[in-house]
Order: structure tokens, then sequence, then C-alpha cells
């Protein structure tokens, strides 16, 4: 593992984090796909890329929050993260952002949690680096041996949960039948898929709701994907077609054919 790279600039050396080199690259990532799923026909990726931007520290700040929360810390900007709290002040700051911008939230977050699901899995990769984050001793031929805790070799916890959020992303269609429908799945399938990676953890590397049972970022996982499940039946039930304006155009004013 390489928590961090050192190299001199004349007589100055310089240290730099590479979890959070892979943090920054994430969220670059992130706004590209962002603005390219960005549908809104009366918004430009301006809007798209201030959201991301107000999300991207909406959630880091919220993860550091909800870190410092649990396990204290001498000061803001030490510690480590809990990604739980960055998803969950992300998604509020999503919201805010485009109550502000006086757009549709759902399609605003249509863009911003494709893009979160990319940036969490350029993230993990960071996570392994660090060496933080790992799962529970293994004897598959794949298991990890983190230098800083030794044998025995372990799940590469980091590497299943970038699999995995890339997996989901792949799977979610690239337009919402209905606005918020791209949102509402991603979460739940990342509720879904976070409980179950919670599996292979090791205890020491995360927070129990209740000891032995449940860890925090279960008991997340469920709820969002409780939230996500319902609200995909009430878009489906109430929620109207987000046909392109052109297509319904297209339907209201035919073109005569010459």
């Amino acid at each position: 593992m390489l928590p961090q790279a050192r190299f001199v600039v004349g007589s100055t050396q310089v240290v730099v984090s590479l979890h959070g080199v892979a943090i920054a690259i994430g969220v670059a990532a992130g706004a590209l796909l962002a603005c390219r799923r960005h549908a809104d026909p009366g918004a430009d990726r301006g809007l798209a890329l201030a959201a991301v931007a107000v999300v991207a520290v909406a959630a880091l700040a919220g993860a550091r929050v909800l870190f410092a929360l649990v396990h204290g810390g001498d000061g803001f900007w030490t510690g480590g993260l809990a990604s739980t709290g960055g998803v969950a002040a992300g998604l509020a700051a999503a919201w805010s952002a485009a109550r502000v911008a006086r757009r549709p939230a759902e399609a605003l977050l249509d863009a911003v949690v494709p893009a979160g699901l990319l940036a969490l899995a350029v993230g993990r990769l960071g996570c392994f680096v660090a060496g933080c984050c790992y799962g529970r001793p293994t004897a598959l031929p794949w298991g990890v041996v983190f230098p800083e805790l030794g044998p025995p070799a372990r799940h590469p916890l980091q590497l299943y949960s970038a699999a995995a959020d890339v997996a989901l992303l792949l799977a979610l269609p690239a337009r919402a039948r209905v606005a918020g429908e791209i949102a509402c799945r991603g979460l739940l399938g990342f509720g879904v898929l976070r409980c179950a990676l919670e599996c292979f953890r090791d205890a020491g590397a995360t927070d129990f709701v209740v000891r032995g049972w449940l860890t925090l970022p279960q008991a997340a996982g469920l709820a969002l994907a409780l939230a996500a499940s319902f609200a995909v039946r009430g878009l489906r039930a109430h929620g109207p077609s987000t046909m392109a304006p052109a297509r319904r155009a297209a339907r209201a004013w035919p073109t005569r054919k010459r």
C-alpha cells in the first residue's frame, strides 16, 4: 500500500495523499458524467457543474462530520471519512441546489446520483491504496495482506465496492422514462449492495449500531433502499413522462413530407 507519495521540488519535500488524489479524480470524473447525463432542456451544463461542486463539498463535509461524531477527532481537517454521512449530505445538497435554481430536483438527481457512484468507485481505489476499509480475513487466492495490519490476507473490500459501484452505474438506463427514476434505482441498488458488502468488512473497520449484528453502513443502506423503493413506486404511479421536449414537439407538430 502507498498512502502517500513523496517527491522533492527544488529544496522542498512535497507529500501528497493518494487517497486525496483519488477523491479529486473521482469528483472530476463525476462532474463530467453529470454534465453528460443532465437532460433538463431548460438548463445548461453550468447548473450540473455547479450542483456537482456543491454536492462534492457537502459530501466531504458530511463524511468528515459523521466520522468526527462517531470517533472524535482533534479538528475538522484531521481524521477519516464516513461515506454514510457523505451520501446523506450530498443528496440534501443536490435537492437544495435544484430548489435554489428553481429546477426539478428529480432531473438533477438523475444526473448527480450516477456521477456520485462513479466518484465513489474511484474513491474506493484510494481506500485500497491507503489500506483503510479493509475486509475480513480470507483464504481466497485474491486475498490481500495490508502492510500496516500484517497477516492474514483479507478480502480487498475496497475493490469489491469499486467494482459494484461501476457495475451498478453501467446497469442504470441512459434516460429515465419518469424523472427521478434513475436516481431512485441507483440509490436502491447502492443501498442493497452496501448492506451485502458489509458482510465482508472486518469488525475493526466499521461502526456498529447493534454490536455483532447491524453496522451503521448497513442500517443506512437499508433505510436508503427502502426510501428509494417507495419513491420508485410513487414515480411510476404518479410521475409524468419525461419524454424529451423535441419528441413532444414532433408529435404535436408533425412535419409534412414533400
